[in-house]
């Protein structure tokens, strides 16, 4: 599922539903866990082993016999072979040598010994190797974060994995190294030096929609299309209450944080600046505030009949967090409402009943 996007809607409420297609899906590790900080910085989430997984002598002969005949010339094996220790190459090697240095090594390396490189990346990335591997991923991305030679001029002579590689590790991101998804040379460059969105979903030119405000100017690769600017991290969801557009600068934030940072709270109405307070959301990029309630009612209204049980209940509990503190009487009959269908959907209602009922309270509740 591709991240969000605003788009301009006639009428006064807007909604995450200008979202972009769910076309193209990406693998998981595509996605990215993104710290709460201006660097673009990751830390590994998954893992497997980084041991080395190419050819042995053993295996190519037994491939051999198994084909009825063992011959000498044995091209992946004989390829490791001529692989001297002089030529050979780590990760550390990548993240601190010159880039041509590196670059006229790797040309001369043969492509199994570059996808093994690769593969012991995204295990370090994956991190299911514990305290280790996330001890290894700081070096690297450290060493690579503060060499000054990085540039958009010197990185035009690297090697293609080698590019690819530092990518990688500058932005903790292992789907720049899967062979399924191949960026131009330019646009990994771009990606590395913060001129391009690091999600492969979005991957607009930053300042994403040529935005002057201080936080695209000023906070390295963020890109306001999709990533949220509390948390700085992007994700895959579409058509939810997870995400929350800003009504007037087109921002995107993430449920959980804006309730996490106090950016949901009770206010004087939107509408008319007085009167009974109401649920609103302030946008940290502008500083402005949204209505709540007509926005929730809004997806409900356009993507519940869509969702499957498992997003509906979702949903519901996105709704009923959001509206959990609400002092104003629809915000109040909301949250029940929404507690009253969760416990009734735990006990075996049918999400098409839930869904019907919910849709009914909005019609009712304008």
């Amino acid at each position: 599922m591709l991240p969000p996007r605003q788009q301009p809607r006639p009428g006064s409420l807007q909604t995450s539903l200008s979202l972009v297609s769910s076309e193209h899906r990406l693998s998981p590790d595509a996605q990215e866990p993104r710290s709460n900080s201006d660097n673009v910085h990751e830390s590994p989430t998954e893992s497997a082993s980084s041991q080395e997984t190419w050819p042995t002598a053993d295996a190519v002969t037994a491939k051999k016999m198994e084909n009825g005949k063992i011959e000498n010339d044995c091209p992946e094996q004989s390829v490791i072979r001529r692989v001297s220790s002089a030529d050979k190459i780590t990760l550390r090697d990548i993240a601190r040598e010159r880039v041509d240095v590196i670059s006229e090594k790797m040309h001369r390396l043969p492509d199994e010994f570059l996808d093994e490189l690769k593969n012991q990346l995204k295990a370090i990335l994956e991190g299911n190797g514990g305290s280790q591997n996330r001890e290894e991923f700081l070096i690297l991305q450290k060493l690579v974060q503060s060499r000054s030679d990085l540039t958009a001029k010197t990185l035009i002579r690297a090697h293609r994995a080698q590019l690819e590689i530092l990518v990688a590790i500058n932005t903790g991101i292992q789907a720049f190294l899967h062979p399924n998804i191949s960026l131009s040379q330019t646009s990994l460059i771009e990606v590395f030096v913060y001129k391009r969105c690091r999600n492969i979903a979005c991957q607009n030119q930053l300042p994403a929609d040529d935005c002057t405000c201080e936080l695209c100017a000023n906070r390295n690769g963020f890109c306001n299309l999709c990533m949220c600017v509390i948390c700085n991290k992007f994700d895959f969801e579409v058509n939810t209450c997870r995400w929350i557009g800003c009504d007037l600068c087109s921002h995107w934030t993430h449920t959980d944080c804006a309730i996490r940072d106090g950016q949901i709270c009770m206010g004087s109405s939107v509408k008319s600046g007085s009167g009974p307070n109401e649920m609103l959301f302030r946008c940290r990029a502008c500083n402005r505030t949204s209505e709540l309630f007509g926005w929730v009612k809004d997806v409900f209204q356009h993507c519940a009949p869509a969702w499957d049980r498992e997003a509906l209940m979702r949903e519901l509990d996105f709704v009923s967090r959001i509206f959990r503190g609400s002092d104003d009487p629809r915000g109040k009959k909301l949250f029940w409402k929404c507690e009253d269908l969760l416990e009734k959907m735990r006990g075996g209602q049918a999400e098409s009943t839930a869904c019907r009922s919910i849709l009914i309270f909005f019609q009712v509740n304008v």
